[in-house]
């Protein structure tokens, strides 16, 4: 019998090539997307709950029964949002998921979209990366079996789902170029998915944190 896995972020860059990749394996049985609006997406195994409130999943606490695997791709971009704004997209909409699913289906093993540069010692003037960091602590605090924090830093877009900002606009077609001469070197979206998928699903190693070359190294091993 296959896994059932639960998703957050699905309509977003990374968390729509894990759908993609979550849709497509034999091991799956079962993808509960939980987000704002439904996901462009149909297919037998993916169940999509439209959830308005993150702060609160109670309404939605019986799709959390029996989730195998859980991953949380929901995130903001610094800068499109308020201080305040996204450390409560990044903090705690995360504990509302994981206060639930930890007393719903406390077995379950929990993949975190992160970033590079994340504090976990939450002493960094930085907001972004106190705000990741105190993201690592919340989850290591939520008591699950086995937990993997995935550190990325540039994710460059290969579909349609394409970050927005100024940022982003101008390191694209640098980092295009850069992916074009040295492969190995830049970490795609569809390397970030195929990592996390790899790992949350086997769930073979203990509760670890996978940095950039980590993640690309994993990506490798398991083409498309």
């Amino acid at each position: 019998m296959g896994k059932t896995v639960l998703l957050t972020g699905a309509t977003g860059m990374v968390g729509g090539r894990v759908l993609d990749l979550l849709l497509d394996r034999s091991d799956v049985e079962h993808v509960v997307a939980v987000g704002r609006r439904e996901t462009a997406v149909t297919n037998r195994k993916l169940r999509a709950v439209v959830h308005a409130d993150f702060l609160d999943f109670s309404a939605a606490e019986g799709q959390f029964a029996g989730i195998d695997v859980c991953f949380h791709c929901l995130g903001v971009y610094q800068g499109q949002v308020s201080k305040s704004a996204f450390f409560e997209i990044t903090c705690d909409y995360q504990k509302a998921l994981t206060d639930t699913l930890a007393r719903v289906s406390p077995g379950a093993t929990f993949v975190l979209f992160g970033a590079s540069g994340a504090d976990p010692g939450e002493t960094s003037r930085a907001w972004f990366a106190l705000a990741k960091g105190r993201a690592e602590n919340l989850l290591a605090e939520a008591g699950f079996p086995k937990t993997y924090i995935f550190r990325p830093g540039y994710i460059h877009p290969t579909g349609a789902r394409r970050p927005t900002g100024l940022p982003y606009r101008l390191i694209r077609p640098v980092a295009g170029a850069l992916l074009r001469v040295f492969p190995r070197l830049a970490l795609t979206d569809r390397d970030l998915a195929r990592a996390m998928v790899t790992v949350g699903l086997e769930a073979v190693a203990d509760s670890r944190i996978f940095d950039n070359r980590t993640i690309k190294r994993i990506a490798l091993a398991r083409p498309e």
